[in-house]
């Protein structure tokens, strides 16, 4: 797929991974909207930088979403492009089960998974009448390892995993869906999320991590590929 003068939609753009695929979209020639919910001044330099558009809306509320994709399709036409990157956690260890409440459940699977749901379901219809539409979700290796920051966010990237096969099968042929699961990235993310020790251990190196330009290739090579749907690619550290 020509990526060039297509309308693209990253929710979580502003920053780290998210602002990076904003970038080699933009690069490519695409038409991108950086969507943000607490990073407005990021997503607005960013989308500056990048001549794109900053849009903001909680990807947990619905209707934010219908109306954030209502705005692109008035400003800049019908999102062609979906990259599902605005993720949460809270660290907390697997067998502390009184310091995971249910606000926590709620706030992590809202954005990773719901969020990403609701981000499909408002931009499906223009898809599926362009019969050309690309679909990435950001997911984790902890889907497959099973070992992450807390049980709310590993549940999260498991059942986000498991929606992108099922939609790549739903939404075919007229959409593709695919999704990254990276491992450790050095983003503000990092710096947000993980506690001083773990976070330590990453910045120096002694625990291995996956650059980001390595994964925000990845995503733009999959919204390209026309061949590609329902792949779910693991990027580790490079060995």
């Amino acid at each position: 797929m020509e990526l060039q003068g297509r309308v693209a939609l990253v929710t979580g753009g502003g920053t780290g991974l998210g602002a990076e695929v904003c970038r080699k979209l933009a690069a490519q020639g695409a038409k991108v909207a950086v969507n943000w919910s607490r990073s407005r001044d990021r997503a607005e330099a960013l989308a500056a930088e990048i001549a794109g558009l900053a849009v903001g809306a909680d990807v947990r509320d619905e209707g934010a979403v219908s109306d954030m994709v209502a705005r692109l399709r008035a400003e800049l036409g019908p999102v062609d492009l979906l990259v599902n990157n605005a993720g949460v956690t809270t660290f907390v260890p697997y067998d502390d089960l009184d310091a995971l409440d249910a606000g926590d459940w709620e706030r992590i699977l809202g954005v990773n998974l719901i969020g990403a749901w609701s981000c499909v379901r408002a931009v499906a219809p223009d898809m599926r009448a362009s019969g050309a539409g690309s679909i990435v979700n950001v997911a984790s290796d902890a889907a497959f390892t099973l070992d992450g920051s807390s049980i709310a966010y590993v549940t999260s990237k498991v059942a986000l995993a498991a929606v992108t096969t099922m939609l790549a099968e739903a939404l075919a042929p007229a959409v593709r869906v695919n999704a990254v699961a990276p491992g450790w990235m050095l983003t503000p993310w990092v710096e947000k999320y993980v506690p001083a020790a773990p976070r330590a251990t990453l910045e120096s190196g002694e625990e291995p991590v996956v650059p980001v330009e390595m994964v925000a290739d990845e995503v733009v090579r999959l919204l390209a590929d026309d061949g590609a749907t329902g792949r779910i690619v693991r990027l580790d550290p490079p060995s």
